[in-house]
């Protein structure tokens, strides 16, 4: 075999050997173990790397199949385990330099703009071959130690990569990017270990920045497709950014090359002497940087711009890094110069021809530059006036003056640079002010909401800039002066957006209001210079509606003038008023008045709107001044308001006028005139209901048709509306299209005043619209549009949930029958009506005389008469349960009718009166009886979610104030058949339904409360109930005969049997004065009990097993029911029975359920509502000692308790879910301790405690242990008494050690470590709290405080934070409540358990820095926290004999952590709040020892602390003492 291997060496070596040949005698040598050469790994890698080398040197010569084979030969050996493990073992291996070289130029022919032929090798193999030298440390070197291959390896692979980017093809493959990033990282760290810093800015500079920067461009500007990797698309893009970052961050501004930037940017007197290393490229280091981007030729003229645009911002952010400190913002700027110069502004952006697209890349890099100026704090513009004569000053108003003179509001970085200029200096732009507001505001016509946000947001900085240099009135000069000049004002957009003017709103009331009342002066000589040449003119009658509007929204959002204004301020306001009175709104009236506006002339509308605009805002404010101010006199005097006069209103100006333009046509004409006098309109309302007095018939008609009027002018509006859009609230944007939701708006504003004087017609109007667009709503899937919020859809739905309209109660009743006719006509119900006879008996008498009344809800005028005696509810057909159903509903019938219903819940159902309250009753009882579900899916699905619904009403009916109502229109019995008689005709299907359960859910809460109210109302009670279980008892027997399965009917039967029998069992336990009537209801809950057993057990039979869902209740209530009749039986009504409970009929019931329930306890549950009834069932079931007996291990007590314990250690149980399971496991636990024997219960708690010993944890049985703390907590809780009891509380010392320990264990384990923290805690202070007076040794309490040290607050997630936090606290309290004894010598210890979380709370409270990751808004959690914290001061300031020894020091601690954080404004103010009760203890001698001991900073805290605490609350504090006794 030796022989067969031998001469391998030699025959690689030997020229007559094939290349094939060859190849593969290498690949055998190298795999096999019976291959002997001496070093044989090294010299096949020398020999693979001479062939290579060969090859590319033209020395040797072969096919390219052979070159593949062999990179593909050395990628095999660089990656193979042999290799790894002779590397592990120490064996030196070494390869070649050249090999380094070869990888380079590979990488170099593929990544050239000329695509190479498919004789080359393949790029594959190469790069794996790179990727496994670049990864072992021992091949690395010859990259590493030759730092030219390395740097030209880095640009190769860069320039590759784009290449691969700007192809169509989509990157599938993750290897390019994986060399890459090794190539960086190994770069990255040679730069740092580089000395000649000079080196390596060369190489940045002349061979990495320019294919760097192009990459970085080509990845962040890439649009990804799905075809891409998704490895490449989430993380290594980003990942190759921050390496390129990082590599032109060290490589082009190192702290060494300070001075070089100073030297050409400062030009500073005295150059320093040059080094030897100093370069021509180094002294210029900017220079040559722009240079290398203004590279046309490598970058492609097309690329180039955009390369140079994304890539300044970057380096002039690392720039500012590096060098922005230590007094260099002369040299930020100076740089900043130099970079804008590069993006060619304004030279590009003089050629006319340039599409704005095109701007808009050096657009973002000059938004970006500004915005990292603005950030570094570059500019002072103290610094830059007197010492470098405003050089920046200069500069930053050529680039205003830049983009002033070349506007592009299509980009929203346009707006920000303004935007950014105005924050660092309102003078930059000053000069230009008139520019600036007529380009970027007033002329400005934006479409895109991105550049309309960039607007808003400049405009807002506008106003808040002129609003703190209270120069407001100089702004609205210049936004006059652009309004008022020749311009197309058709084409404007309105002057204040929705946004913009509620900054206005904030903005007016900071400033004075002489500054208001100047703007208001400015915009009246302004009207009185436009009016006269009006006439004839449509673009100057549009600037007056443009002026109008302005000033409307400005005299509507200023600060009212009140009893504090100064005189002379309310003398002007009053002047001001005359005035534009006289010389605005009267003037334009006249004009309208003109015999040449009559017409439809355009210039003449907008005269009118302009005047009803205006009148309508004079009226508004000087009713506003006059009651909110006593010294302003109205220039309209204080005439009473007649009907057809408006002098009172507006001096000089009648109704008159505005009855002859209306005559005319203006105000139907115009949007704007119409909402105008529709306003008017209201504002005559309130004039004459704020009259003294009563009202006189004729102030009651002028009320009547006011309303009228207002509700009819929009009528048609809203009728031809459709789906008309979004209005922002402004009335500069009422048009055709939004002048419907205009006018809904001021009708549902004011519906408190319109309502009371509509008539039945009107109200009837209102709520078919209501409806009309509610009913609507749900088939619209688009959302509002958050620049236009209302609109007619959604103020009916807030309509409609608020809490107003049951207030107004003639739209509300309207509403209401508006919907019964409507539901009615869909289901095709008959006429339901309420006799007269009855309305009367209710007191609904105007009803009753109207023949129930005049609505759209009444139908019948003369109701047939009933037999008297009779249950008036048998006299409908329809009603009736054996009649035939109506033709089922389609799903768009359906669909409407689930939304009817979800109107009608909205509706609030409980405060209506008793006819509405019938007629709703008669409607529901219909739908329940008339709509069946088909057997269709989607179908069923739906009619359940009907049924459930309606049921669910009846239920809320049932509660009403007028539910007695019910019972006067028919027997309770006749209601109950009526009601439940459609479940028994149900189809089987419907059980698979989904919502069946809640379906029998809602039929279950409707008979729990139907059948408490007929045991509360006292009357018939028996006879009614009697027969309804009659009827039951008649459904379940016609069942039987017919022998045909009905499991719909069956659970029906089973849930209304299992209601009846719990509200007859919570009779018996809870009314002792219904001893007397104890033999009919016994004999009655006797019969639900014989027949909802076989009920029962039938199911179980026919159904196999039970679905507990449904029929768990039933059984636990039957179980219930049979416990408290055997109760009865001995004389004694029972809660729970007793443990003498003998002769259960259906034990082998309850059994099957018992195991079925144990079996399913612990299977994973989103249903909470199961797991409390299984709860519930385990605990009824343990109460019989029948039932839970030692002799069936399968169901006793032992057997539940370990169930039990099972699903508190499910993975799936949450901290939530058992906080919500409490009540019933803490009662299931008390029923096991009391039920099982002595010895059992001592088992019991040895196998709780020893479920807490730490050696579980080491063991990983992490969730036995918390099983065990939360049973031990619910033992403790239980209260138990006698041997069980003090069982419980003889291992209280035990118990108290392991929670100590397992608090320490816990603090290092970090998976479950907060989890067994947290249960610990809990356990601990309920074990503090329920041992009062029984835990004698002191000793056993303090163990607390040592678990509370240990417990960690850092490094927790926000709602581990709040939970650990609060149990902590909760066990400090229960501590300072209920073992005071302890705290006598403890103090000290509590205190720094305390501390530590009050120094937690102020470093998790603090503010947010600029920059820091996070929300800048405190959370909930925090804010909790700090609550407890307050309380627990005022709990430590309580215990005065306690605490007042030590309040001085407790206070230091904390003024000492205050002055270290800047803490949130509420966190400050909840502590601040705290330590202040604190402060009570603190004497005289206290502050002088504090002001001694405290720094002189913290003294500074502390005494500001102290001024607030003694103004705010010590003064508080006394007032409060000297009133008590």
């Amino acid at each position: 075999m030796a022989a067969i291997y031998s001469g391998i060496h030699l025959k690689l070596k030997s020229a007559k050997t094939p290349w094939g040949d060859k190849l593969k005698l290498a690949r055998f040598a190298w795999i096999s173990h019976q291959c002997f050469l001496p070093n044989k790994e090294q010299v096949l890698m020398d020999w693979v790397n001479h062939t290579l080398t060969g090859y590319y040197s033209k020395k040797l010569r072969f096919g390219d199949e052979i070159v593949e084979g062999l990179w593909i030969y050395l990628n095999d050996i660089l990656h193979s385990k042999k290799l790894q493990k002779l590397t592990q073992q120490g064996k030196i291996i070494t390869i070649r330099a050249t090999i380094a070289q070869m990888i380079n130029d590979r990488i170099g022919e593929h990544s050239g703009k000329v695509p190479l032929n498919d004789c080359t090798s393949s790029l594959t193999a190469v790069l794996s071959c790179c990727q496994g030298i670049l990864t072992s440390p021992s091949f690395s070197i010859i990259y590493t130690s030759h730092g030219e291959l390395l740097v030209d390896l880095v640009g190769k692979l860069a320039l590759l990569l784009c290449r691969r980017l700007g192809s169509p093809e989509a990157l599938r493959s993750t290897q390019l990017f994986d060399v890459l990033l090794l190539a960086l990282d190994q770069y990255l760290i040679v730069q740092r270990q580089q000395h000649n810093q000079s080196r390596v800015f060369l190489q940045v500079c002349g061979l990495l920045l320019q294919p760097l920067l192009l990459l970085r461009h080509l990845l962040s500007s890439r649009c990804w497709r799905s075809e891409d990797e998704v490895a490449v698309r989430q993380h290594l893009s980003k990942e190759t950014c921050n390496k390129i970052q990082a590599a032109l961050h060290s490589g082009l501004f190192h702290a060494d090359f300070l001075n070089s930037y100073k030297e050409e940017l400062l030009q500073s007197g005295e150059p320093q002497p040059r080094r030897a290393s100093f370069s021509k490229a180094l002294a210029t280091p900017v220079g040559t940087m722009l240079s290398k981007m203004a590279d046309a030729n490598f970058f492609g003229p097309d690329l180039q711009p955009a390369v140079a645009a994304a890539s300044l911002p970057l380096l002039y952010r690392l720039a500012l890094e590096s060098y922005c400190r230590d007094g260099n913002q002369l040299l930020a700027f100076h740089i900043f110069a130099r970079f804008f110069d590069s993006l060619g502004f304004p030279q590009l952006w003089g050629k006319t021809e340039r599409p704005a697209a095109d701007r808009n890349p050096g657009l973002l890099a000059l938004d970006q530059l500004l915005a990292a100026i603005s950030g570094g704090n570059v500019y002072n513009v103290a610094v830059d006036r007197i010492r470098c004569g405003g050089v920046q000053f200069a500069l930053y108003a050529r680039v205003a003056d830049t983009l002033l003179t070349y506007p592009c509001p299509a980009a929203p970085a346009w707006f920000r640079c303004l935007r950014t200029l105005i924050l660092l200096n309102h003078l930059i732009v000053e000069p230009d002010l008139d520019e600036l507001v007529s380009l970027a505001w007033i002329d400005a016509s934006v479409d895109d909401p991105r550049a309309r946000r960039a607007q808003e947001a400049l405009l807002t900085t506008l106003l808040e800039t002129y609003t703190k240099l209270r120069q407001l009135p100089r702004l609205f000069k210049e936004v006059l002066a652009i309004i008022t000049r020749p311009a197309a004002d058709e084409l404007r957009q309105p002057v204040l957006s929705a946004g913009l003017a509620q900054q206005l709103c904030r903005c007016l009331l900071e400033v004075p209001a002489s500054q208001v009342l100047d703007i208001w002066d400015l915009i009246l000589k302004s009207q009185e210079f436009l009016i006269p040449d009006l006439a004839g003119n449509p673009d100057l009658a549009l600037k007056v509606l443009t002026i109008s509007t302005l000033l409307n929204s400005i005299l509507f959002n200023m600060k009212s003038l009140d009893g504090k204004t100064p005189t002379p301020v309310i003398l002007r306001a009053q002047v001001l008023m005359d005035k534009m009175a006289r010389t605005v709104v009267v003037p334009l009236f006249h004009v309208a008045k003109d015999p040449d506006a009559k017409g439809s002339a355009l210039w003449a509308e907008r005269a009118v709107s302009s005047a009803l605009l205006l009148s309508h805002t004079w009226v508004e404010i000087d009713h506003l001044l006059k009651l909110n101010c006593g010294r302003y006199v109205s220039p309209g005097g204080e005439a009473e308001v007649e009907e057809g006069n408006l002098q009172s209103c507006l001096p000089q100006v009648g109704w008159g006028d505005l009855g002859r333009l209306l005559a005319e046509g203006w105000g139907q004409s115009n949007q704007l005139s119409r909402h105008c006098l529709q306003l008017l309109a209201i504002q005559k309302m309130k004039r004459i209901m704020l009259q003294p007095g009563p009202q006189a018939a004729r102030e009651a008609a002028s009320l009547r048709s006011a309303a009228v009027y207002v509700v009819q002018s929009g009528k048609a509006a809203v009728r031809d509306a459709g789906e008309a859009p979004g209005w922002d609230g402004g009335l500069g944007t009422i048009n055709d299209e939004t002048l419907a939701v205009a006018y809904w708006h001021l009708v549902t504003s004011n519906l408190a005043l319109l309502v009371p004087y509509l008539p039945g017609e009107e109200l009837a109007y209102l709520a078919d619209a209501v409806m009309r667009n509610l009913l609507l709503r749900e088939t619209r899937e688009v959302g509002p549009d958050p620049a236009n919020p209302l609109s007619i859809p959604t103020m009916c739905e807030s309509l409609i949930n608020s809490s107003i309209l049951p207030e107004v109660q003639p739209l509300h009743r309207a509403i209401l029958h508006a919907l019964l006719e409507r539901v009615r006509g869909l289901v095709s119900l008959p006429d339901l009506d309420v006799p007269a006879r009855l309305l009367e008996q209710l007191g609904d008498s105007g009803e009753a005389r109207q023949g129930g009344g005049n609505q759209r809800g009444s139908v019948s005028e003369s109701p047939a008469p009933r037999p008297q005696g009779s249950s008036l509810l048998l006299a409908y057909d329809a009603l009736s349960p054996k009649s035939p159903s109506l033709p089922p509903l389609s799903e768009q019938q359906f669909d409407l009718l689930l939304r009817s219903l979800d109107v009608l819940s909205a509706l609030r159902l409980d405060s209506l009166s008793g006819a509405d309250h019938l007629r709703c009753f008669l409607l529901l009882v219909s739908l329940v009886t008339a709509v069946r579900p088909s057997s269709g899916k989607s179908h069923a699905s739906k009619g359940l979610w009907a049924l459930s619904k309606c049921y669910t009403l009846l239920t809320v009916l049932q509660t009403g104030a007028n539910a007695n109502a019910v019972f006067k229109l028919a027997h309770a019995g006749d209601i109950f058949e009526k009601v439940t008689a459609p479940l028994f005709l149900a189809s089987g299907e419907l059980a698979g339904c989904e919502g069946y359960p809640e379906f029998l859910g809602a039929v279950q809460r409707f008979l729990a409360e139907f059948t408490q109210a007929i045991v509360e109302r006292k009357q018939s009670m028996c006879l009614n109930l009697e027969q309804f279980v009659a009827f039951l008892s008649d459904a379940w027997l016609s069942s039987k005969v017919t022998e045909e399965w009905r499991p719909v009917a069956e659970q029906s039967l089973s849930v209304a049997l299992s209601t009846l029998s719990q509200t007859l069992v919570n009779t018996l336990q809870c009314s002792e004065k219904a001893r007397h009537k104890g033999t009919a209801q016994h004999s009655l809950l006797t019969q639900l009990t014989g027949l909802l057993g076989p009920v029962l057990q039938s199911h179980l039979d026919r159904g196999g097993r039970l679905d507990l869902t449904l029929t768990m209740p039933c059984v636990a209530g039957l179980l219930q029911a049979e416990l408290c009749l055997a109760g009865l039986e001995d004389g004694v009504p029972t809660e729970g029975g007793s443990p003498d409970v003998r002769g259960l009929q259906h034990a082998d019931l309850y059994q099957r359920t018992c195991l079925q329930v144990l079996h399913q306890l612990t299977s994973p549950t989103e249903d909470l509502g199961l797991l409390q009834k299984q709860l519930e069932f385990l605990q009824a079931f343990c109460s019989a000692s029948e039932l839970c007996t030692e002799r069936d291990s399968g169901t006793g007590s032992v057997a539940i308790l370990c169930a039990v314990k099972a699903l508190l250690a499910a993975p799936w149980m949450t901290v939530q879910i058992i906080q919500q399971l409490d009540v019933q496991l803490t009662g299931l636990l008390r029923c096991i301790a009391e039920r099982c024997t002595e010895q059992q219960f001592y088992l019991i708690v040895k196998s709780i405690t020893r479920g807490l010993e730490v050696s579980n944890l080491w063991k990983g049985q992490h969730q036995d242990v918390v099983s065990s703390l939360i049973l031990t907590t619910l033992l403790l809780k239980c209260s138990l008494s006698g041997d069980v009891g003090k069982a419980v509380w003889f291992t209280a010392p035990q118990i108290i050690t392991a929670l100590l320990v397992l608090c320490k264990e816990a603090a290092v384990d970090q998976p479950w470590g907060c989890k067994v923290t947290l249960f610990s805690l809990e356990t601990l202070a309920v074990l503090l709290q329920q041992g009062e007076g029984i835990l004698s040794n002191p000793h056993h309490v303090t163990l607390a405080f040592d678990a509370l040290v240990c417990v960690p607050m850092d490094h927790l997630r926000l709602d581990e934070y709040g939970m650990i936090f609060r149990a902590i606290q909760e066990v400090l309290f229960s501590i300072l409540q209920s073992q005071p004894k302890v705290l006598l010598n403890a103090a000290p210890t509590f205190l720094k358990c305390f501390n530590r979380l009050v120094i937690s709370i102020m470093h998790k409270g603090r503010q947010k820095c600029i920059g820091e990751k996070g929300t800048t808004t405190v959370s909930e959690v925090i804010l909790e926290c700090a609550r407890l914290v307050e309380r627990m001061y005022t709990h430590i300031a309580s215990k005065t004999e306690e605490f007042a020894m030590f309040s001085a020091f407790t206070v230091a601690q904390y003024i000492n952590e205050l002055q270290k954080v800047t803490l949130d404004a509420d966190v400050k103010r909840h502590l601040t709040g705290g330590i202040y009760h604190l402060l009570d203890l603190v004497t005289e001698c206290d502050l002088r020892f504090l002001n001694a001991l405290l720094q002189t900073g913290v003294r500074e805290v502390f005494k500001e602390l102290y001024n607030n605490y003694t103004h705010y609350h010590k003064s508080k504090r006394q007032g409060e003492e000297k009133y008590t006794a």
